[in-house]
Formats: structure tokens, sequence, C-alpha cells
């Protein structure tokens, strides 16, 4: 009986013992479980920021404008996407991709180097091409391509040598450079197609301006020579003009040589003036031609006035249409 009671006492003091052990392991399995997760975390936790270059700066969703040439280029090669085909939630959620890929350094070089304004062709923003587009030659390309940058560096304001029109060698190009962290900031630009639109504006108006010129030197050219020589006669006006100044000379050759040779002669007005009727006819056939230049010169003034007007008009519609576009496009 004694035995049985002892047995018993010991068996319960087992199963304390063991409970209490119990107790004090399972704070530390706790703590340890935790520990591993929190590792576990941080190990992949996304915040760890990668070395960027030289001299470029992360940036954030703020940079929208900033970036905004960067941007387009990396949708249309990394993305296969075209700006101008998205609407505005899509374009803030790639633009939100896109500060991860910068600020994770995970972007070829070309994008830290920063891309010069005016540089980018207009199919970065749309797959859209016009059809004389693709019959172009290679020189009228480069030509595109020039005038594009003339454009970008007078809108800009900084030097042609600093824009390289040749967009193919970029990614052979390597190392940081400065020249992304220093952009300098400003209202939104416009983009590269408004470029390539107002410089085909341009070129049209220049032909237009060109094709005016021409027909007003032309005209004046013949006005010149017709005030100098006189217009041109025939019939019986030309003929009577020519009998008249035959009659000037012939009576200048004969005052210089003292009256020799026609002492005696007497010819009346109407001989030498060839009547008062011709005579009458031909100054009203000078001052009608005086009337007709002095006419003329007043349309052309008046022209080259309502020419003026039209070019500024034109001008000032043109710089609309761009203010209208960045407002549309910008906000």
């Amino acid at each position: 009986m004694s035995s049985r009671h002892s047995k018993h006492h010991h068996d319960r003091r087992d199963r304390s013992r063991d409970r209490e052990r119990d107790r004090s392991r399972s704070p530390r399995r706790r703590s340890r479980g935790r520990n591993r997760s929190v590792g576990r975390d941080r190990s992949a936790s996304p915040d760890r920021k990668a070395e960027l270059p030289l001299g470029v700066k992360p940036i954030s969703e703020d940079d929208y404008f900033q970036k905004s040439d960067e941007f387009r280029l990396w949708l249309k090669d990394e993305k296969r996407k075209y700006f101008d085909e998205l609407s505005g939630d899509k374009a803030r959620s790639y633009f939100r991709k896109f500060v991860k890929a910068w600020n994770r350094c995970k972007l070829p070089n070309k994008y830290y180097e920063g891309i010069t304004p005016g540089t980018l062709a207009a199919t970065t923003n749309t797959s859209f091409k016009w059809g004389f587009a693709s019959k172009a030659s290679k020189a009228e390309t480069s030509a595109l391509r020039a005038a594009r940058v003339e454009v970008g560096a007078a809108t800009y304001k900084v030097s042609v040598d600093d824009i390289e029109p040749d967009m193919d060698n970029e990614d052979s190009q390597s190392g940081p450079s400065a020249r992304g962290g220093g952009r300098v900031q400003g209202p939104a630009r416009p983009s590269a197609s408004d470029l390539t639109l107002a410089n085909e504006l341009l070129a049209s108006q220049r032909a237009e301006d060109g094709k005016y010129k021409h027909a007003k030197n032309k005209r004046e050219t013949k006005e010149r020579i017709e005030e100098i020589v006189g217009p041109k006669e025939g019939g019986r006006e030309g003929r009577l003009e020519n009998q008249k100044v035959k009659r000037e000379n012939d009576r200048d050759f004969r005052e210089s040589r003292g009256g020799r040779g026609d002492e005696g002669l007497e010819v009346d007005e109407s001989t030498l003036m060839g009547g008062s009727d011709s005579f009458k006819a031909m100054i009203a056939r000078r001052d009608m031609a005086k009337k007709k230049y002095q006419q003329k010169n007043e349309e052309k003034y008046s022209e080259f006035q309502e020419r003026a007007v039209m070019m500024k008009d034109k001008e000032k519609a043109t710089m609309d249409m761009f203010q209208q576009l960045a407002k549309q496009r910008f906000g």
C-alpha cells in the first residue's frame, strides 16, 4: 500500500516537472521562429536601393514631366507600347513601373545619361505612320531629322552641337553622365511629334513665301522696265510717238549747227507737232499711264498689307494650336 502511494507520488512529480520544462522552452522556440521570419522579410525587402550611376538621382512619381522623354522611349523599347495610345491611368501605372526600374538601376545606360530634347523620333509616341513617310528617301529622312534638331535647339535654347540626331548609337555608349541629373526644370515641353508638325508647317510657310516673293519681284521688274522704256505700243499711236521723237532729234541737230541749212524754212505748228489731235492724245496717254502706275502701286501696297495680316494670323493660329495640344496632353 505504501509502495503504491509513493509510486503515484513520483509519477505526479515527474509530470509537473515535464510541464515546467515545456513552458520554459516554448518562448525561446517562438522567439527563434519570429527572428527567422523577420530575417527572411528583411532579405526579401524590395526597399533595398541599388547604387545609381554617379550624378544620377533617384526619381519619384512627381518627375512625370521631367522624365517624359525617357519614359516614352522606355515604353516603346521595353513594353512595346506607345504613349499616345494609353489612357491617363494606364500611363501613370506604367510610369510607376518605370520609377521602380530607374531607382533599382535596371535600365540601360542611355536612360541615365539623359535624352536631349528634340532627338526622339515622332514614332516614339504613336504607331501611326503617314503614307508619304514610308516612301521618303534617305536624304529626305536625314533632312527631316536635321530640321527636327534645329527646331529643338531653337525651342530649348541649346546648341545644335549638343543635340545628337542619330539615336541608333545610344546603346553603344557607356558610362554615367551628369547631364541626366542637371537638366533644367521648366514648363511642359511639346513632344517630338509636335516639333515635327511645327517643322512641316514652317516649311510650308517658307515655300509659300518664296513663291509670293518670286512673283512679286517679277512683277516689280516688269513695272520698272515699263517705267524706264515706256509701255509697248503698236498701231497709229506708236508711229506718232516715233515721229515726234524723230522730229525733236532733227530740231536739236539743226539748232546745234546754228540754224544753217534751214533758213527761210517755215513749218506750221500742226506739221511740226503732228497735229493738235495727236498731241492731245499723247498727253492723255501719258496721264493715263501715270495714273495707271500710281493705281498699281496702291494696289501693290494694299496687297502687301493684307499678306502681312494673313501671315500674322496664321502664326497666331499655329501657336494657339500648340498651346491647346500642350493643355490637352499635359494638363
